[in-house]
Protein backbone atom coordinates (compact mmCIF):
# COMPACT_ATOMS: atom_id res chain seq x y z
CA UNK A 1 0.00 0.00 0.00
CA UNK A 2 2.96 2.33 0.42
CA UNK A 3 4.24 1.95 -3.10
CA UNK A 4 4.80 5.34 -4.76
CA UNK A 5 2.67 5.82 -7.86
CA UNK A 6 3.92 7.72 -10.87
CA UNK A 7 0.75 9.39 -12.14
CA UNK A 8 0.30 12.05 -14.84
CA UNK A 9 0.12 15.56 -13.42
CA UNK A 10 -3.53 16.05 -14.38
CA UNK A 11 -4.51 12.78 -12.70
CA UNK A 12 -2.58 13.62 -9.52
CA UNK A 13 -4.18 17.07 -9.44
CA UNK A 14 -7.68 15.65 -9.90
CA UNK A 15 -7.11 13.19 -7.06
CA UNK A 16 -5.71 15.94 -4.81
CA UNK A 17 -8.70 18.22 -5.41
CA UNK A 18 -11.17 15.40 -4.81
CA UNK A 19 -9.41 14.38 -1.61
CA UNK A 20 -9.44 17.93 -0.29
CA UNK A 21 -13.10 18.34 -1.20
CA UNK A 22 -14.04 15.10 0.61
CA UNK A 23 -12.12 16.13 3.73
CA UNK A 24 -13.77 19.55 3.70
CA UNK A 25 -17.28 18.14 3.24
CA UNK A 26 -17.12 15.17 5.60
CA UNK A 27 -14.36 15.95 8.11
CA UNK A 28 -13.58 13.21 10.61
CA UNK A 29 -16.37 11.03 9.25
CA UNK A 30 -14.05 10.25 6.32
CA UNK A 31 -11.79 7.48 7.60
CA UNK A 32 -9.85 6.51 4.51
CA UNK A 33 -9.59 7.14 0.77
CA UNK A 34 -8.16 4.47 -1.52
CA UNK A 35 -7.21 4.70 -5.19
CA UNK A 36 -7.79 1.48 -7.13
CA UNK A 37 -8.31 0.29 -10.69
CA UNK A 38 -6.29 0.96 -13.83
CA UNK A 39 -4.28 3.91 -12.48
CA UNK A 40 -2.89 1.65 -9.75
CA UNK A 41 -2.44 -1.42 -11.94
CA UNK A 42 -0.56 0.54 -14.59
CA UNK A 43 -3.05 -0.31 -17.34
CA UNK A 44 -4.71 3.12 -17.62
CA UNK A 45 -5.17 5.02 -20.86
CA UNK A 46 -5.16 8.81 -21.11
CA UNK A 47 -8.97 8.84 -20.91
CA UNK A 48 -9.33 6.24 -18.15
CA UNK A 49 -11.56 7.02 -15.18
CA UNK A 50 -10.14 7.55 -11.71
CA UNK A 51 -11.59 5.00 -9.27
CA UNK A 52 -11.75 5.94 -5.59
CA UNK A 53 -13.14 4.14 -2.55
CA UNK A 54 -14.22 6.48 0.26
CA UNK A 55 -14.61 4.75 3.64
CA UNK A 56 -16.71 6.51 6.27
CA UNK A 57 -17.58 5.90 9.89
CA UNK A 58 -21.22 6.12 8.87
CA UNK A 59 -23.07 6.85 5.63
CA UNK A 60 -26.41 8.55 5.04
CA UNK A 61 -28.51 8.87 1.90
CA UNK A 62 -27.67 12.57 1.81
CA UNK A 63 -23.96 11.74 1.76
CA UNK A 64 -24.44 9.33 -1.14
CA UNK A 65 -26.25 12.04 -3.09
CA UNK A 66 -23.44 14.49 -2.34
CA UNK A 67 -20.88 12.02 -3.70
CA UNK A 68 -22.90 11.56 -6.88
CA UNK A 69 -23.03 15.32 -7.31
CA UNK A 70 -19.25 15.48 -6.93
CA UNK A 71 -18.89 12.90 -9.70
CA UNK A 72 -21.23 14.81 -12.01
CA UNK A 73 -19.49 18.12 -11.37
CA UNK A 74 -16.20 16.87 -12.79
CA UNK A 75 -15.48 18.62 -16.08
CA UNK A 76 -12.09 17.06 -16.81
CA UNK A 77 -11.15 13.50 -15.89
CA UNK A 78 -14.10 11.36 -14.84
CA UNK A 79 -13.92 10.22 -11.22
CA UNK A 80 -15.97 7.38 -9.78
CA UNK A 81 -16.37 7.38 -6.00
CA UNK A 82 -17.57 4.17 -4.36
CA UNK A 83 -18.53 4.65 -0.71
CA UNK A 84 -18.82 2.27 2.21
CA UNK A 85 -18.49 2.15 5.99
CA UNK A 86 -15.63 0.70 8.01
CA UNK A 87 -17.42 -2.51 9.01
CA UNK A 88 -18.56 -3.43 5.50
CA UNK A 89 -15.08 -2.81 4.10
CA UNK A 90 -13.22 -4.73 6.76
CA UNK A 91 -15.65 -7.68 6.49
CA UNK A 92 -15.49 -7.47 2.66
CA UNK A 93 -19.21 -7.46 2.09
CA UNK A 94 -18.43 -6.95 -1.62
CA UNK A 95 -15.82 -8.86 -3.68
CA UNK A 96 -14.59 -5.46 -4.87
CA UNK A 97 -13.44 -4.69 -1.34
CA UNK A 98 -11.26 -7.80 -1.26
CA UNK A 99 -9.65 -6.75 -4.53
CA UNK A 100 -9.10 -3.20 -3.27
CA UNK A 101 -7.41 -4.52 -0.13
CA UNK A 102 -4.99 -6.43 -2.31
CA UNK A 103 -4.37 -3.90 -5.10
CA UNK A 104 -5.42 -0.44 -3.94
CA UNK A 105 -3.29 2.43 -2.64
CA UNK A 106 -4.27 4.45 0.41
CA UNK A 107 -4.09 8.16 -0.38
CA UNK A 108 -5.67 9.42 2.84
CA UNK A 109 -6.20 8.05 6.34
CA UNK A 110 -5.76 4.52 7.65
CA UNK A 111 -7.80 1.31 7.61
CA UNK A 112 -7.31 -2.36 8.47
CA UNK A 113 -6.31 -4.12 5.24
CA UNK A 114 -6.20 -7.66 6.62
CA UNK A 115 -8.06 -10.11 4.37
CA UNK A 116 -11.22 -11.55 5.92
CA UNK A 117 -10.43 -15.26 6.47
CA UNK A 118 -14.02 -16.44 5.89
CA UNK A 119 -14.57 -18.57 2.80
CA UNK A 120 -16.18 -16.75 -0.17
CA UNK A 121 -19.43 -18.72 0.14
CA UNK A 122 -19.94 -17.23 3.59
CA UNK A 123 -18.34 -13.83 3.05
CA UNK A 124 -20.27 -12.90 -0.10
CA UNK A 125 -23.57 -14.63 0.64
CA UNK A 126 -25.64 -11.46 1.13
CA UNK A 127 -24.00 -9.77 -1.84
CA UNK A 128 -24.77 -12.78 -4.03
CA UNK A 129 -28.47 -12.72 -3.13
CA UNK A 130 -28.80 -8.95 -3.70
CA UNK A 131 -26.88 -9.18 -6.94
CA UNK A 132 -29.24 -11.85 -8.25
CA UNK A 133 -32.28 -9.71 -7.51
CA UNK A 134 -30.76 -6.61 -9.06
CA UNK A 135 -29.50 -8.23 -12.27
CA UNK A 136 -32.75 -10.16 -12.83
CA UNK A 137 -34.58 -6.85 -12.56
CA UNK A 138 -32.43 -5.48 -15.40
CA UNK A 139 -33.49 -8.36 -17.65
CA UNK A 140 -37.12 -7.76 -16.68
CA UNK A 141 -36.68 -4.13 -17.73
CA UNK A 142 -35.31 -5.35 -21.06
CA UNK A 143 -38.37 -7.57 -21.51
CA UNK A 144 -40.65 -4.59 -20.83
CA UNK A 145 -38.77 -2.51 -23.39
CA UNK A 146 -39.08 -5.33 -25.92
CA UNK A 147 -42.84 -5.52 -25.36
CA UNK A 148 -43.06 -1.80 -26.18
CA UNK A 149 -40.97 -2.21 -29.33
CA UNK A 150 -37.96 -0.38 -27.84
CA UNK A 151 -34.86 -2.34 -28.85
CA UNK A 152 -32.07 0.24 -28.56
CA UNK A 153 -31.10 -0.30 -24.90
CA UNK A 154 -31.71 -4.03 -24.62
CA UNK A 155 -28.21 -5.14 -25.59
CA UNK A 156 -26.62 -3.01 -22.87
CA UNK A 157 -29.04 -4.06 -20.13
CA UNK A 158 -28.72 -7.76 -20.89
CA UNK A 159 -24.95 -7.84 -21.26
CA UNK A 160 -24.23 -5.78 -18.14
CA UNK A 161 -26.60 -8.00 -16.13
CA UNK A 162 -24.85 -11.12 -17.42
CA UNK A 163 -21.36 -9.72 -16.80
CA UNK A 164 -22.24 -8.80 -13.23
CA UNK A 165 -23.72 -12.26 -12.73
CA UNK A 166 -20.48 -13.82 -13.97
CA UNK A 167 -18.46 -11.68 -11.56
CA UNK A 168 -20.72 -12.62 -8.64
CA UNK A 169 -20.67 -16.34 -9.46
CA UNK A 170 -16.88 -16.35 -9.81
CA UNK A 171 -16.46 -14.45 -6.53
CA UNK A 172 -18.44 -17.21 -4.78
CA UNK A 173 -15.87 -19.65 -6.14
CA UNK A 174 -12.88 -17.69 -4.88
CA UNK A 175 -11.88 -16.07 -8.15
CA UNK A 176 -10.57 -12.52 -8.24
CA UNK A 177 -12.52 -9.46 -9.36
CA UNK A 178 -12.25 -8.50 -13.04
CA UNK A 179 -14.48 -6.70 -15.52
CA UNK A 180 -12.48 -7.64 -18.63
CA UNK A 181 -14.22 -10.06 -20.97
CA UNK A 182 -10.89 -11.57 -22.02
CA UNK A 183 -10.27 -12.51 -18.38
CA UNK A 184 -13.80 -13.74 -17.70
CA UNK A 185 -14.16 -16.06 -20.70
CA UNK A 186 -11.67 -18.79 -19.67
CA UNK A 187 -13.02 -18.66 -16.12
CA UNK A 188 -16.58 -19.14 -17.38
CA UNK A 189 -15.43 -22.18 -19.35
CA UNK A 190 -13.53 -23.60 -16.37
CA UNK A 191 -16.42 -23.34 -13.91
CA UNK A 192 -19.54 -23.49 -16.09
CA UNK A 193 -18.53 -25.15 -19.36
CA UNK A 194 -18.03 -24.24 -23.00
CA UNK A 195 -21.75 -23.86 -23.76
CA UNK A 196 -22.18 -21.07 -21.22
CA UNK A 197 -18.98 -19.46 -22.46
CA UNK A 198 -20.38 -19.41 -26.00
CA UNK A 199 -23.67 -17.88 -24.80
CA UNK A 200 -21.73 -15.13 -23.04
CA UNK A 201 -19.65 -14.51 -26.17
CA UNK A 202 -22.79 -14.32 -28.31
CA UNK A 203 -24.37 -11.85 -25.90
CA UNK A 204 -21.18 -9.77 -25.88
CA UNK A 205 -21.24 -9.65 -29.68
CA UNK A 206 -24.80 -8.29 -29.60
CA UNK A 207 -23.77 -5.73 -26.98
CA UNK A 208 -20.84 -4.55 -29.12
CA UNK A 209 -23.08 -4.23 -32.16
CA UNK A 210 -25.68 -2.27 -30.19
CA UNK A 211 -23.19 0.04 -28.48
CA UNK A 212 -20.64 0.61 -31.22
CA UNK A 213 -22.40 -0.32 -34.45
CA UNK A 214 -24.22 2.03 -36.78
CA UNK A 215 -27.66 0.55 -36.19
CA UNK A 216 -29.84 -0.74 -33.35
CA UNK A 217 -30.49 -4.39 -32.68
CA UNK A 218 -33.24 -5.91 -34.78
CA UNK A 219 -36.30 -7.37 -33.10
CA UNK A 220 -34.87 -10.88 -33.52
CA UNK A 221 -31.48 -9.84 -32.09
CA UNK A 222 -33.07 -8.06 -29.12
CA UNK A 223 -35.15 -11.16 -28.38
CA UNK A 224 -32.01 -13.32 -28.57
CA UNK A 225 -30.16 -10.99 -26.16
CA UNK A 226 -32.94 -11.39 -23.60
CA UNK A 227 -33.02 -15.17 -24.00
CA UNK A 228 -29.25 -15.43 -23.62
CA UNK A 229 -29.22 -13.22 -20.53
CA UNK A 230 -32.04 -15.17 -18.85
CA UNK A 231 -30.28 -18.46 -19.51
CA UNK A 232 -26.97 -17.16 -18.19
CA UNK A 233 -28.49 -15.74 -15.02
CA UNK A 234 -30.41 -18.94 -14.33
CA UNK A 235 -27.15 -20.91 -14.21
CA UNK A 236 -24.89 -18.30 -12.63
CA UNK A 237 -27.15 -17.50 -9.69
CA UNK A 238 -27.36 -21.09 -8.49
CA UNK A 239 -25.61 -20.83 -5.14
CA UNK A 240 -22.64 -23.19 -4.75
CA UNK A 241 -23.26 -25.89 -2.15
CA UNK A 242 -19.71 -25.89 -0.77
CA UNK A 243 -16.84 -23.41 -0.45
CA UNK A 244 -14.46 -23.56 -3.43
CA UNK A 245 -11.82 -26.26 -3.07
CA UNK A 246 -9.14 -23.87 -4.35
CA UNK A 247 -9.80 -21.42 -1.48
CA UNK A 248 -7.14 -21.59 1.21
CA UNK A 249 -7.42 -19.40 4.31
CA UNK A 250 -3.67 -19.81 4.83
CA UNK A 251 -2.94 -18.02 1.55
CA UNK A 252 -4.74 -14.70 1.89
CA UNK A 253 -2.12 -12.26 0.64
Amino acid sequence: MNKILCLPENVSEAIRKTKESLIKKFGENLVCLILYGSWVKGSARDDSDIDLLAIFREITREMTETLLEMERDREEIKITIVSTNVEDFEKERLPLFTAIKREGRIIYGQINLSINPQDPLTKYSDFFERSGEYERHKVEMAEEMFARGMFSGIGDLCFVAAKHAVQAALAMRGEGYSSKVVVLLPLIERYFGSDLKKDFQDLFALYVKAEYGLEWLSEEEAKKAIQLAKGLLEVLYRKPLFPPTKWNKNNLS
